[in-house]
């Protein structure tokens, strides 16, 4: 039988409260869910890792060590549960390193998808939507009457732009989506937030870790924050301050999203014990649930 893990992998952050409400919580959450799995938290960035390692008691592992570390540990079957919101180039190279990694020590790896994956075409799973009511349902009566600015700190990714759509064709209708160096942004979000002519705005942050230097950005005295420029043009504004790894509805879909992880492989497991001439998984396989 094999010997399973989990890594769980975020870009990481030196703010040690944000990671431990956002990250920290959803690995305990999991590691209930899963008593016999071994469980280790990565950071993909090796800076970070050293950063936190000699600042804070709970270790954080490098993608390539948590691997090394869980092979050493009997580990046969990994699962790589992202705690991404898009299929960025961080994310890319993730799964190049760990394909890697896998080859290397003949370890069978299944990764997980990041947050905004599934557009809800045929029988799958509608991951914008979910994101969206996960988000209004945490904010709750804190969005009545008001816009809700969405603000991602990525670049192009199409997922943002597919995001707004969900939002204008669905339940948030009062959500607007921005990126801070990327399509759209933020003087594109103003078009859309003069057109849903509300007085108030509620800025929420379209990330997974609230860092004081990401509510700096949104709320701060700064000319340059969003809560500054949004004023300028005539909103009272509000800033939601927590990571959107600390909602717990959003926690939740990660949490579905690593089970599907799981299942995929136990269910090609099966098969290959059953003989499934059709199904042939060998050391050193790299999947994506």
């Amino acid at each position: 039988m094999n010997q399973r893990g989990i890594v769980l992998a975020t870009f990481g952050s030196i703010y040690g409260d944000a990671v431990e409400a956002s990250v920290g919580a959803m690995e305990r959450r999991i590691a209930e869910m899963y008593p016999g799995i071994e469980v280790r938290r990565v950071f993909l960035s090796d800076a970070l890792v050293d950063k936190w390692n000699e600042k804070y008691g709970t270790k954080v592992f490098t993608l390539s060590g948590a691997v090394e570390d869980l092979a050493r540990n009997g580990v046969t079957e990994l699962f790589i549960q992202p705690f991404a919101l898009v299929w960025d180039q961080c994310y890319v190279q993730m799964r190049k390193e760990v394909m890697k990694d896998a080859h290397e020590r003949g370890l069978r790896v299944t990764v997980g998808k990041p947050l905004l994956n599934s557009l809800g075409v045929k029988n799958y799973a509608d991951d914008y939507s979910d994101t969206i009511e996960a988000i209004i349902k945490h904010i709750n009566i804190r969005a009545l009457n008001k816009s809700v600015l969405l603000m991602a700190n990525g670049q192009n990714q199409l997922e943002y732009s597919a995001l707004q759509l969900k939002c204008l064709y669905g339940a948030g209708q009062n959500v607007v989506v921005f990126t801070a160096n990327g399509f759209p942004n933020f003087k594109q979000a103003l078009t859309l937030l003069e057109r849903l002519d509300h007085q108030e705005v509620l800025v929420v942050p379209l990330a997974l870790i609230g860092s004081a230097h990401l509510m700096d950005y949104l709320g701060g005295d700064r000319s340059d924050s969003i809560a500054t420029l949004l004023g300028q043009q005539g909103y009272g504004v509000s800033i939601w301050n927590e990571g959107l790894g600390e909602n717990p509805f959003v926690q939740e879909l990660f949490v579905k999203h690593l089970a599907q992880v799981i299942r995929s492989a136990e269910r090609r497991n099966l098969r290959q014990r059953e003989g499934d001439g059709n199904v042939s998984v060998k050391q050193g396989t790299f999947r994506t649930a």
